[in-house]
């Protein structure tokens, strides 16, 4: 029986993916991701693929060891910008995000960089909420909420004008808030500057 390999393309005999090191360590290295990321991180490999070639089991093992480290971080860094923190499930929704949006992504990757700026514009949007919250609770003076939003429709839908004006672009098409006029109070903001993708 032959397997394939739904995120480097290649093709098998199922004993061959068991007796193979490297491929049994890339396998285990996905399996101890954090639950939300398996899946998310299968497909997210995909657009690393060299066109119709298939990837290595070493560089597989390589890139998952990448998006290990980054989720094990527990926050996410991107240039000239505030780091935030970062659980494993967002991580899984910027890779999930990038594959749906993978027509317009150059490909093949060649690092996590992309990745990181999605991220980074999902965290960003639920921390804003999260002070919001804690701001409105610390003025009414009871306890702020400890739970975690819904969704990310429900983060988005309290912000103010100034907030999703200041929200990577390609959240605001997803989510479909727009970015509003600007006020005089927004005019002298700055924009967070922006990393190379590639």
């Amino acid at each position: 029986m032959k397997l394939i390999c739904p995120s480097c393309g290649a093709v098998a005999a199922a004993d061959v993916w068991a007796n193979d090191a490297v491929t049994r360590e890339a396998i285990m290295a996905i399996a101890k991701l954090p639950p939300p990321m398996h899946l998310a991180t299968l497909r997210y490999l995909t657009l690393f693929r060299p066109g119709k070639s298939a990837l290595s089991w070493k560089r597989v093992l390589r890139l998952v060891g990448e998006v290990s480290a980054l989720a094990a971080a527990g926050y996410v860094s991107v240039q000239g910008r505030i780091d935030r923190d970062c659980p494993p499930r967002i991580w899984a929704a910027a890779m999930d995000e990038m594959v749906e949006r993978r027509s317009a992504i150059k490909r093949p990757l060649r690092n996590h960089n992309y990745l990181r700026q999605v991220a980074h514009g999902l965290a960003e949007a639920e921390a804003v909420k999260r002070e919001n919250e804690i701001h409105a609770a610390e003025q009414a003076g009871v306890a702020p909420r400890t739970s975690e939003p819904v969704s990310m429709e429900e983060m988005l839908a309290d912000l103010t004008p100034a907030e999703i004006a200041r929200l990577p672009e390609h959240i605001r098409d997803k989510y479909g808030v727009g970015a509003p006029h600007a006020t005089p109070e927004d005019a002298g903001a700055t924009q967070p500057g922006q990393d190379e993708v590639e």
